[in-house]
């Protein structure tokens, strides 16, 4: 059992995740009807969180504040705008998979970029490419400055340089 502050909520066993939703939804809304002080309440845009869960742990990222996802064996590194980064073990592939799957139309801010690494494109501020390096930076809290080869760079400025012509005619 939980202890919430609506009351006691005996945990049922579950045979798909949608019954779960569906009964924690209906949880939540009994908690809120009963005047509890604090309750759970649930995102009214679903698309808004990354949600990486495997197992008895879960990572659940803003969209805005996730950087980049970075390639290591077969983990990967999430890291977001606090500077916190978190080992998931998950591949690359995965994430990917993950995200489209997720985040739907929300998910085009994220680009793979070659084997290691999958970018948030609302973040880059600067392409080098006889440096082979993006830099990820809000221009204010962080900066972060990573290694791609030279076509996926050249890749990634072509794609902003015509994006940028879509939107000035």
């Amino acid at each position: 059992m939980y202890e919430v502050p609506s009351g006691m909520y005996e945990a049922p066993e579950y045979d798909s995740f949608h019954t779960v939703f569906f009964d924690f939804v209906q949880f939540c809304s009994r908690g809120l009807r009963n005047g509890g002080k604090e309750s759970v309440t649930l995102s009214e845009e679903m698309g808004t969180h990354l949600v990486i869960s495997k197992g008895t742990e879960l990572l659940r990222v803003p969209i805005e504040r996730l950087i980049y996802i970075a390639a290591d064996g077969n983990y990967s590194n999430v890291v977001t705008q606090d500077g916190r980064k978190a080992l998931v073990s998950f591949q690359l592939g995965q994430i990917e998979d993950m995200i489209d799957t997720q985040l739907g139309e929300e998910g085009s801010r994220f680009s793979r970029m070659g084997r290691g690494l999958i970018i948030n494109m609302d973040f880059v501020y600067s392409i080098d490419i006889s440096k082979q390096t993006v830099v990820l930076s809000d221009c204010l809290q962080f900066r972060h400055e990573l290694s791609a080869s030279r076509e996926v760079l050249i890749k990634l400025k072509a794609y902003i340089d015509a994006m940028t012509q879509n939107y000035d005619g």
